[in-house]
């Protein structure tokens, strides 16, 4: 997790921890059902990349009070929410005090449901919230074509760490009709591309 609270480059704080402990207190005590996917979760897993911002899940109906809690926890929105029950798919919120993004996914059914109810949960920078497993971010991940998705997809199944016979056995209870493009992706996790030829050297001109 230190390289989401410390820039590599700067050495300075990043803001990121502030941010999470104050919207998952702020969720804990509006007793919102929610999880916790993303980057987050996955250094939460053992497994951080890079981006610094903090994925949210929560389920159509309690989209309501999950968008009032984050605004009671200072964040603004930058993305339209759109109507009380007709919200976008994903609402956009920035922290103004440390420039964090926190992306909140509103969702209507599986897999986000089971994620939502199954998450244990674990510490995020000294507060506890629940936090999706790596086999719920494969899940979640299949339904994407993002590149940093796929990516991290990859990542997980090369670590060695998700059991991905107990991921299958969920999605095939979910929504079997995607095994095909499940196991697709696991073959190309297990082997990956590879690396384009370098071009020819170019030759110096005397």
């Amino acid at each position: 997790m230190d390289i989401l609270v410390t820039d590599p480059v700067t050495g300075r704080t990043t803001g990121l921890a502030k941010t999470v402990r104050r919207v998952l207190r702020t969720l804990e005590n509006s007793r919102v059902p929610y999880c916790v996917v993303g980057a987050t979760a996955l250094a939460v897993r053992g497994l951080p990349r890079m981006t610094r911002d903090l994925d949210l899940v929560v389920m159509v109906d309690d989209a309501e009070d999950a968008i009032a809690a984050l605004e009671r926890a200072k964040l603004r929105p930058e993305t339209p929410p759109g109507p009380a029950g007709d919200r976008e798919p994903m609402v956009v919120f920035l922290d103004p005090a440390t420039g964090v993004e926190v992306d909140l996914l509103i969702a209507a059914g599986d897999p986000e449901a089971t994620v939502c109810e199954e998450a244990p949960r674990a510490t995020v920078f000294g507060t506890t919230a629940p936090v999706a497993t790596l086999e719920h971010l494969l899940l979640l991940y299949l339904y994407s074509n993002q590149p940093k998705h796929l990516g991290d997809f990859a990542a997980i199944v090369a670590s060695g760490r998700a059991d991905l016979a107990a991921a299958e056995r969920a999605l095939s209870g979910m929504h079997p009709e995607m095994l095909d493009e499940w196991r697709r992706r696991l073959e190309e996790a297990r082997r990956p591309l590879p690396s384009p030829p370098r071009p020819p050297a170019r030759k110096r001109r005397r």
